[in-house]
């Protein structure tokens, strides 16, 4: 009975530390991606402004 006890508490600690991780490298990777100055990025978030301008417009 520990021994399934202790299974189940290292087996939940475990996938906790894999969405911590998970989460800090998308955090990093956006990161990133916000520091490019390129021309793809700097259409990307022309997109975006435009998409926002247009939600704002139609009322979304």
């Amino acid at each position: 009975m520990v021994r399934i006890i202790f299974t189940i508490a290292f087996v939940a600690s475990m996938l906790i530390g894999v969405t911590a991780s998970a989460d800090q490298s998308r955090t990093a990777r956006s990161t990133v991606q916000t520091n490019r100055k390129g021309p793809v990025a700097k259409l990307i978030e022309l997109e975006r402004r435009k998409n926002e301008w247009l939600r704002e417009k139609m009322g979304r």
